[in-house]
């Protein structure tokens, strides 16, 4: 049965058009698909073979460069181990920050290299090193690394966590299983999955979202949901999936996407992408390496625009509630007179009050002495209650006369805010939101902060919760779908205020048996009221599930989600200290 709907805080706010958001970070068949990492090890071997590692270092956080020295070229080879963008890309050249750089793997410095290979089926990739070991790339889920690997298969120092994995045991290849026959395509075949396209993920599992939907469109097949697949229909799905395995073995690499920033990268022209805007490679290399470079300008984009949008939306939406209190308060005169108005008359009256009374009616002596019903203070005396009035009407007549003096720099500072987001969602190029802040940072600087150049590129809110269990929270209605449906493992768990707009939460765990323990749990509950219309409340509802029982209803806009099985936990909205 269909769970409950949660929308986005930002899903109903006006944005930029969709045409700017070509890409999100669960981008599909990204750059780190198996098929992917397999073409770029057989382009490279020709070129690696022999080479020298000169050096290897890290100058971005969660990214590891390895230098090899050739007789003729120096290549950079880059691999970054942070979800949700894995990448491994290599560049000729060799070019070195000198400042903020970490060398690592000093013991593999000088060996030479004597082959590039990857695993069977699997997204391990190994530099192959002379006397033994292997510099080798995990470029999957949770325990995404990069190791030095000694002859004995034992890790020799770790990129990330390690103090905890030297010494330990390398990672071994676990080659995901592939349907060769139709027979084992059907045992692979799940009718429980909600569309068609993610049983096909299932059973064909080393094919991406955009290859799934590359099977579909060539089978011919129409049908949304798995369970109403017939025979045939399976049939030529698996013979379609075989016809694309076929086809990756002959890369043509594609970018697809208008702009400064890509929609998709695939190893092969997509028929279901064809009236797409396209950019063709001669080699998977070149491909890779600009499509990361643009990714990760994308991704600079991002943090500096965002900010700023959501700064300026906010100041704007302050700055126009503001003035319409100023109005309200300008038309409040007549009530400033009618407080004035009942003190006079209690005064004037004060022997047709009864005490205690809640409210008495007068003839008015100001009209045509109709009467007039004034409520009353019960515990005040006749007096009393005037004064009352009094001070109500002194206190009516200022807030007017305030909201005079305001009100037209608070018009004033609500166009200037505006104005500027109205700019701001004119830019869709990095060169031109950097041009924008520089340009314009007076205008700016009543409504935004400028933000520290030098920022965690970690694209969503993110909380250490230890243990490897971390809670990651979404900024937008884009970033919360992307966070939900690409960065997210089906068994996270997934988090949102009940009933309420609010930020998509994920508590993200290490692994599929690591279990977080209530406190975790209640904590990122926590959290995510933080981020909703909850924020005020002392209490407030917010239901957790595993991400795999959340889905997107079809033509729904970003940010909107359905939730299967559900459980409620009362929090009380708070981040950790």
């Amino acid at each position: 049965m269909a769970g409950p709907v949660a929308r986005s805080a930002f899903a109903e706010r006006t944005t930029r058009p969709q045409s700017l958001f070509l890409t999100d970070l669960g981008c599909p068949l990204v750059v780190n698909n198996y098929y992917t990492l397999r073409a770029l090890v057989r382009e490279w071997r020709p070129d690696l073979h022999g080479t020298t590692v000169r050096d290897i270092y890290s100058q971005t956080k969660n990214e590891l460069t390895v230098v090899l020295g050739g007789a003729e070229q120096d290549w950079m080879v880059r691999g970054s181990v942070q979800r949700p963008f894995l990448y491994l890309f290599r560049r000729p050249g060799y070019h070195k920050a000198r400042r903020n750089v970490a060398t690592l793997f000093e013991d593999a410095r000088g060996r030479t290299v004597r082959g590039v290979s990857i695993a069977e089926r699997d997204r391990l990739v190994s530099i192959e090193l002379g006397g033994g070991g292997r510099l080798l790339w995990q470029l999957f889920g949770a325990r995404a690394n990069a190791f030095h690997v000694a002859p004995d298969d034992t890790i020799v120092a770790a990129f990330q966590r390690h103090d905890a994995l030297t010494g330990t045991e390398a990672p071994e290849p676990y080659p995901a299983p592939m349907p060769e026959t139709f027979a084992e395509f059907e045992d692979r075949w799940r009718t429980n999955r909600n569309k068609t396209r993610q049983a096909v993920q299932s059973a064909v599992s080393l094919f991406g979202g955009d290859l799934a939907r590359e099977t579909l469109h060539r089978a011919g097949v129409t049908t949304d949901a798995p369970e109403g697949c017939s025979k045939e229909e399976r049939r030529a799905l698996f013979e379609a999936s075989m016809a694309l395995r076929e086809a990756l073995q002959d890369p043509a690499p594609v970018l697809y996407g208008a702009g400064q920033f890509p929609d998709a990268f695939s190893l092969i022209p997509l028929r279901h992408r064809e009236d797409a805007p396209a950019e063709r490679f001669d080699t998977v290399d070149a491909a890779v390496a600009d499509f990361v470079r643009r990714r990760l300008a994308e991704q600079h984009f991002h943090r500096l625009y965002d900010p700023l949008e959501e700064a300026l939306e906010s100041a704007a939406a302050h700055e126009r509630r503001s003035a319409e209190r100023m109005v309200e308060e300008l038309q409040s005169e007549s009530r400033a007179g009618r407080y004035e108005r009942w003190g006079h008359l209690l005064m004037a009256q004060q022997d047709q009050v009864p005490d205690g009374a809640e409210e008495v009616e007068v003839p008015d002596l100001f009209e045509d002495g109709a009467p007039v019903t004034i409520p009353l203070d019960p515990a005040q005396s006749p007096v009393e209650n005037a004064e009352r009035y009094y001070d109500r009407a002194r206190s009516t007549r200022r807030s007017r006369e305030e909201a005079e003096g305001r009100l037209d720099d608070t018009i004033e500072r609500a166009e200037r805010a505006e104005a500027l987001l109205q700019a701001l969602r004119q830019i869709d190029t990095l060169d031109g939101i950097k041009a924008f802040r520089d340009e314009r940072e007076d205008a700016l600087a009543p409504f935004v902060e400028r933000p520290d150049a030098d920022v965690d590129t970690f694209p969503f809110r993110r909380f250490d919760l230890g243990g490897g269990f971390e809670v990651w929270v979404g900024k937008n209605a884009r970033q919360n779908h992307e966070l939900t449906f690409h960065a997210s493992q089906p068994y996270d768990f997934w988090l949102h205020a009940r009933g309420v707009p609010g930020a998509h939460t994920v508590l993200h765990r290490p692994n599929r048996d690591a279990e977080p323990g209530q406190r975790r749990l209640y904590t990122a509950a926590a959290i995510a009221a933080h981020y909703s219309k909850s924020k005020g409340s002392d209490v407030a509802p917010v239901m957790v599930t595993e991400r795999k029982y959340v889905t997107s209803p079809k033509g729904a806009d970003p940010g909107v989600v359905r939730v299967q099985r559900e459980e409620v936990l009362m929090v009380e909205p708070g981040v950790p200290e």
